[in-house]
């Protein structure tokens, strides 16, 4: 009777500890909004997608940000996917279904001289070798990607509030360091914009003064010309040039990515009204969005966790998914997941 209850209690005890190993946490709360719950193992599932994408030139999620991403792009898409019908926005298994056989299909020279048969087949074995790479069934990836869909959809919709023509200005940049010359290179800015301040002379005269001065490699290469610029585009610094005068140098302007920098910025030309790029309306229609996400979210009743624990927990699961080496395959890039 003691062997048989010592028998038991170790079992229990593994029994236990199995369960709350390998059971309890993917169940875990980490996000609510409004009665939709989402745990650790939806978590983890977003951010295999990721890193099924990111394997595929060569990278791994590599650290905190790309799991607050995942986090923040949850709460994201469940508010899209609340609000949509209130917009009268909804997604289609037709869609749905388009959009991955649109990256999971061969290519046009990969299917020369293949019958729709075999097509097919290889369509099906990607999309079987994706699946098991991320470990996400296919009716959980078709959530994520319509969710994908219905965030470009209301991306889409939002943005019809971007102007397509709007004031710009013609944006050069050259980034100096404290030790660099600075007042050597505005002295001869000032002198030469004093003879002429034509818009051909000031960007001639700026691309020579950044590849003199600049100690960014970029700006060498472009001698610092970042062409017509709307207002809410480079928006960490518009305030800082955007009323400036055209052949008016800025003041120094501490570069966020690097505080041992500095920018200095210059408009060589100025248009009231001008088509904007479709580059930079694609980015004002990607802030419009978070504009508007940033409104919505007061109207829902949102809860996350995120501790040191979860993201040890998370990381391990993607250490033991990245074991997986599967044959090589196309992997695509789901906007939004």
């Amino acid at each position: 009777m003691i062997i048989s209850i010592s028998l038991l209690v170790v079992t229990a005890i593994v029994v236990v500890g199995y369960v709350m190993i390998f059971v309890l946490p993917p169940k875990q709360l980490v996000v609510r909004v409004g009665d939709v719950s989402y745990t650790r193992g939806d978590m983890v599932k977003l951010l295999r997608l990721r890193q099924a994408t990111l394997q595929a030139t060569g990278q791994n999620i590599s650290n905190s940000d790309d799991v607050f991403e995942a986090l923040q792009l949850i709460v994201e898409n469940e508010i899209i996917t609340q609000a949509a019908p209130r917009l009268g926005i909804s997604v289609t298994n037709e869609q749905v279904d388009a959009q991955i056989r649109n990256v999971m299909s061969p290519s046009e020279a990969e299917s020369l001289g293949k019958t729709e048969a075999q097509i097919d087949r290889e369509f099906e074995e990607r999309y079987r070798q994706y699946l098991n790479l991320t470990q996400v069934s296919k009716d959980e990836h078709r959530a994520l990607v319509r969710r994908s869909i219905l965030r470009e959809l209301v991306r889409q919709f939002i943005g019809d509030s971007v102007p397509a023509v709007d004031e710009q200005v013609y944006l050069h940049r050259m980034t100096l360091s404290g030790f660099d010359e600075i007042d050597i290179m505005q002295t001869k800015f000032k002198d030469a914009v004093a003879i002429d301040n034509s818009p051909d002379f000031l960007r001639v005269l700026f691309k020579s003064l950044a590849r003199e001065f600049s100690s960014d490699p970029g700006t060498l290469q472009t001698g610092g010309e970042l062409g017509w610029q709307p207002q809410g585009v480079l928006e960490d610094y518009d305030r800082r040039f955007f009323e400036l005068e055209p052949g008016e140098l800025s003041e120094p302007v501490a570069n966020l990515d690097n505080p041992q920098e500095f920018h200095f910025f210059m408009l060589s030309e100025r248009s009231e009204s001008r088509p904007l790029s479709e580059v930079n309306q694609d980015i004002l229609k990607t802030r419009a969005l978070q504009t508007w996400l940033n409104e919505e979210r007061a109207n829902h009743d949102i809860y996350a966790v995120f501790n040191s624990e979860i993201y040890g927990w998370v990381f391990e699961e993607l250490r033991i998914n990245t074991m997986i080496t599967p044959t090589p395959a196309p992997t695509p890039l789901f906007p939004g997941l």
